[in-house]
This record gives C-alpha cells, structure tokens and sequence, in this order.
C-alpha cells in the first residue's frame, strides 16, 4: 500500500479520516503516521501533511474553504492584502474552530471572516473557485478592491471576460455598475486604484503604452506626459527574488526626457496617504505639457550642435587650440577659505 501521507498529497492535500478508511488505511496506521510526524490533524476527522498550504491548513481548521481576497492571495494574485481570513462555510456547517487552534471555537473577535454562502462547485479541497471568489469579493468588498481583484483575475488569465460578466450578474445590484470597470491591463492593484481615482477627477489617461527606445510605461496623461506607480521593486534597497529595477528605471526616464517627455513617479504610500497632491502634481504636469507642445509647434527643439575637442598630440605637446586642464581651487582646512 502507498504511503499515506503520498495519497493525501496527491489528493489535495487534505482528507478525511473517512476517506482514508475508504482507501484500506486503518485506525492503526493513521495513528502509526500522526506518531512519525508524517501528518497532522488540521481538525477533528480531517487530516493533512506538513507541506500543506499554510493559508489552507487555517481554513480547513476553522471549517471551510479559503475565499474572497485569501483565495486570490493564495493563488498568487497581486491584490489588496486584508487582516482577516475570508473563509466560505456550507450554511448548515457547525463546530466553527478557530484558525490557530483546533480545540478552541472561532469566536467573533478572530481575525477570520467567515461567509454562510457555501463554497460553490470547482476549485480546491481548501480554495474556491476564481469565480466563487471574486462573487465573495464583489459581496463584500468597495468598488476600488473589488475592481482590483477582478482586474486581477483578468490579467493572470484566470476568468475569461465572458465568465466574469455571469459572475457580476450574479453580485449583489451595487456591484454590478461596476461591471465594466475591471481592465486585463492593470498590472497592479495601485495602476487599478490610478485608474479608477483619474476617471473620477475626469482627467483621460492611455494604459500600458509601448514608448519607442523606452518600453512600457503604466499611463500617458497628455502627449509627452507619463506616470509609473512604484511598488517595493523599484526601490534601490529590494530585496525580493527578482532585481531591483531602481537604476533600470532611471535609465528609462531619461531617454524619455532626451526624447522631450517627462515621467513621473508615485509610491504606494503617496496613492493611499496623499492622493490630493498627486492628483494636483499629474494635472500640472499635463498642464505644463499642452502649454509646452503649443509652443514646440511654433518654435521646434532644435538639439545645440556640440564641437568636437581636438585632442592633443601623441606628442605630449599641447595642440594650440586645446584648453588647459580644468584645477580644482585649493582649500585651506585653516580658514576654511578657498
């Protein structure tokens, strides 16, 4: 017979003490694999191993499946983390258990968040569907998360269009005005919260636009105006598993300026402490830019002509139009005087 511990991870990672007597395993040979450390018990009946997902392992534990935000996190999602463990329970389920602790029951002030819905068809033995997530997203959260969960999903290719549209039919009526809101081109959750907070100030912006020499930058306001929301990997000080893309970033911002265009850069921290002032900083800047391009109109950029230096012969001779080395003046570390 096959290890017990290989089947419950070939079968998803979680099982039921029931299933495992269905398999031929006994009593006896459960207990054998809980003394060896091979599994564990999540909860009472159930029974899983120790490479079992985290997340999982707490939402089996208190009694359901992981849905809403923790679902879309589980599945690697980049979306708006949340304190709570959103957890999907059938309506008749009873003996909740908290998340930490099997022997103890979930009381009301655990950080889980427990939905009576059911956990719907598809997904995992410990996550729901895509779609059974976003529908708990869009039940749950405001416009600007639920909209950046559903962008999400979009983007990583995880729900098709047309299926997205059934699960909006099937949101509560305040989400559904938001149904034409999501964007497969939201490359973040800060692009979406952008996006959202600029069509509410009215002001247009381009998405996902490929510059010439540059690559893809996250929005263009005006003609030669553009805007990138930073996450933790532009920072000269990531250490993530990928590069920091700090110097690459700066390397791109200036060709757009040689180009005649300018960049502008937003943390996270700005988008959520301090939306005003970025708000008033893009529409300076495309201010600043229409004025700008009306005068380049009339009066084109012309690139000054730079003369070559000629260099000194091999000689070691000066040539007789070379210009003497530049010297530092000499300080004095006395009087401070130069």
């Amino acid at each position: 017979m096959q290890a017990i511990q290989g089947v419950i991870r070939r079968r998803g990672y979680f099982l039921r003490r029931r299933d495992l007597l269905a398999l031929g395993y006994t009593d006896g040979a459960i207990q054998r694999a809980l003394h060896e450390r091979r599994i564990f018990r999540v909860r009472q009946g159930w029974y899983s191993i120790p490479s079992a997902p985290k997340a999982g392992v707490l939402a089996v534990r208190v009694g359901g499946r992981l849905t809403g935000i923790s679902a879309l996190e589980d599945l690697g999602f980049r979306v708006p983390r949340q304190p709570s463990l959103f957890v999907a329970v059938k309506p008749t389920s009873s003996r909740l258990r908290s998340a930490n602790d099997r022997r103890a029951r979930l009381l009301a002030n655990d950080a889980v968040r427990v939905l009576w819905t059911g956990s719907g068809r598809g997904g995992t033995p410990w996550r729901v569907s895509v779609s059974e997530a976003l529908l708990a997203v869009l039940t749950t959260e405001e416009r600007d998360i639920a909209v950046a969960c559903c962008s999400a999903a979009l983007r990583h290719r995880k729900i098709t269009p047309s299926a997205l549209a059934a699960v909006f039919a099937r949101a509560p009526e305040r989400a559904r005005r938001w149904s034409g809101l999501p964007s497969a081109l939201d490359d973040s959750h800060g692009e979406t919260f952008v996006r959202l907070w600029l069509l509410d100030a009215g002001v247009p912006c381009e998405q996902q636009v490929n510059v010439a020499g540059v690559g893809r930058i996250d929005f263009r306001l005006s003609p030669n105006s553009y805007a990138e929301v930073d996450g933790a990997q532009h920072d000269p000080r990531w250490t993530g598993d990928s590069p920091s893309t700090y110097e690459p970033d700066h390397d791109r911002d200036t060709t757009v300026a040689i180009n005649g265009g300018r960049v502008q850069r937003f943390t996270y921290r700005q988008l959520y402490s301090d939306w005003p002032r970025v708000l008033a900083a893009i529409e300076r800047a495309i201010a600043d830019d229409l004025a700008l391009s009306a005068l380049r109109a009339k009066r084109p950029y012309r690139p000054a002509k730079r003369k070559r230096r000629r260099s000194a012969p091999s000689s070691g001779v000066p040539a007789p139009n070379a210009l003497p080395a530049a010297r530092s003046p000499a300080f004095s570390a006395e009087t401070g005087v130069s």
